[in-house]
């Protein structure tokens, strides 16, 4: 019986650790964000 468990739970933590593998793996989704800045405020403030 013990070894019925061990069995279930090295299968369970296998398919765990394969689907993290997978994820890890996966390419993160590219994001882009444009952001207008006003020429004004590229200036440096007079002192």
């Amino acid at each position: 019986m013990k070894k019925r468990i061990y069995f279930l739970f090295s299968i369970l933590i296998l398919t765990i650790s394969i689907a993290l593998l997978i994820w890890g793996y996966a390419p993160n989704p590219r994001e882009t964000r444009i952001q207008p800045i006003a020429p004004t405020e590229m200036q440096l403030p007079v002192p």
